[in-house]
């Protein structure tokens, strides 16, 4: 917990971590087969920042519990193995060949991996990387739509409005320099418009179809598994190393 929102003036305060604390314990005893993941500390402490405790541990379960219960769905993205996580990392890549083919290219020519950055902002819900005021926002989101597609379209969002400045990089590290520090540089209403923007995106216009997806599945497997080594080169998230257990 020392290294959620280190050096904020409450949300880094010792009552803060204890109320986090309780709220992750208590979860993991509630659902043991995901029990605590990397990355949940980020959406129960800022459920805690504005509900009393016993409500943000309520708010987390309606994130985490499946869809098909009333819930947002969470739970696949942090169950071992993080299968629904690689789904997504998947759908980003499919997604960004289709509709923003440039970026695409770029990415393989740079030898980027989506899940370098991605799995940063999806498993975080953004918080690690973006103010807070977004993450709240995506919380309320997907509270409303009843799903956590927002987090990939989102992702897709970014990539597009950064398309022009991406396109100027080249080689990895500038990308991945640039994708780690353009967040802090937008204002509330820079956010607030690309939240819209991906509010606005419809998957099943993005994605491929079936079969075209299962084909890239095997690659993709692949891709994953190696990503470690590269992931240590740049400096990404040790987080990471869940992706591949």
């Amino acid at each position: 917990l020392d290294r959620i929102f280190p050096g904020h003036e409450y949300l880094d305060s010792q009552a803060m971590k204890d109320a986090v604390y309780s709220i992750l314990k208590s979860y993991a005893l509630r659902d043991k087969e995901v029990g605590y993941c990397q990355g949940m500390a980020y959406m129960a402490t800022l459920s805690a920042l504005f509900l009393a405790e016993r409500d943000a541990f309520r708010l987390v379960v309606a994130l985490m519990r499946p869809r098909e219960e009333g819930g947002c769905g969470l739970r696949e993205m942090y169950e071992p193995g993080l299968g629904k996580l690689q789904d997504m990392l998947l759908d980003l890549d499919s997604c960004l060949e289709t509709f923003l083919p440039s970026v695409s290219h770029l990415f393989r020519d740079c030898g980027v991996l989506t899940m370098l950055f991605a799995t940063n902002w999806i498993l975080t819900l953004y918080a690690a990387s973006f103010p807070t005021v977004m993450t709240c926002r995506l919380i309320d989101i997907m509270l409303s739509e009843g799903e956590c597609t927002i987090l990939l379209r989102v992702a897709l969002a970014i990539l597009a409005v950064c398309e022009r400045e991406l396109l100027q990089c080249g080689d990895t590290e500038e990308v991945m320099s640039y994708l780690q520090t353009k967040c802090y540089t937008w204002t509330t209403e820079q956010l607030r418009a690309i939240i819209t923007k991906g509010q606005a995106i419809r998957l099943a216009d993005w994605l491929p179809t079936d079969k075209e997806k299962e084909h890239d599945e095997d690659e993709h497997e692949i891709i994953v598994r190696v990503a470690l080594g590269v992931a240590e080169v740049v400096g990404a998230p040790i987080k990471l190393r869940l992706v591949i257990l």
